[in-house]
């Protein structure tokens, strides 16, 4: 019996994937700010793709124990405060802004308990609470609140972040004049050198 060649059909050429939007995630050549609490999938449905909630991602169930539920939840009331101090260091009420700075640093101790979720995480979190230390009881300008609220709404958006996109993060840091490095640093690479 002779062989027949059977031929499959061919998929159709589809449009190339619309580039991701909404998040941290974004592909290189693309100028699109991330949107807070979106995220882009690259599931499409019919010619439109689906935006998805992080929080609908990751709902927020009474006693769960997850990190990544934890985390979003302090980060949420992370960025709260810190649009808040934004928004009275703007009005020129310096104490009311000192007061939710405050309140700020003390949500970066669990959100480090919670550095399991990955490097990128736990080198933004650790990172500026060194800058707070650093800070000495200096109230932050506007420039290094706006660094720190764009950053961390950025980190909700897309919290298992790379080590290197943290790095880019430490880097703004330094750049608005935050001092990131332990304050023992300084006295141990001194040591170092007088030897």
């Amino acid at each position: 019996m002779p062989e027949t060649p059977i031929e499959f059909p061919k998929p159709k050429a589809s449009a190339p994937a619309a580039p991701l939007q909404g998040t941290g995630f974004r592909l290189p050549g693309t100028a699109t700010p991330p949107v807070q609490g979106t995220f882009q999938s690259e599931y499409q449905s019919g010619s439109a793709a689906r935006v998805i909630e992080i929080d609908k991602l990751y709902p927020n169930e009474p006693n769960s124990k997850s990190r990544i539920i934890a985390a979003l939840g302090l980060l949420a009331d992370a960025i709260s405060l810190l649009e808040q101090a934004r928004v009275r260091v703007r009005d020129k009420k310096l104490l009311d802004a000192d007061r939710c700075i405050q309140r700020f640093e003390t949500l970066l101790i669990p959100l480090f308990a919670q550095r399991k979720i990955g490097d990128g995480f736990g080198v933004t979190i650790n990172s500026l609470h060194f800058a707070m230390i650093n800070q000495h009881g200096e109230p932050l300008t506007l420039q290094q609140l706006t660094t720190v609220w764009r950053v961390l709404k950025e980190l909700r958006n897309a919290p298992f972040v790379s080590f290197d996109q943290s790095l880019k993060w430490v880097e703004e840091f330094e750049q608005s004049h935050l001092k990131v490095d332990p304050p023992v640093l300084g006295s141990l690479i001194e040591d170092f050198e007088s030897e």
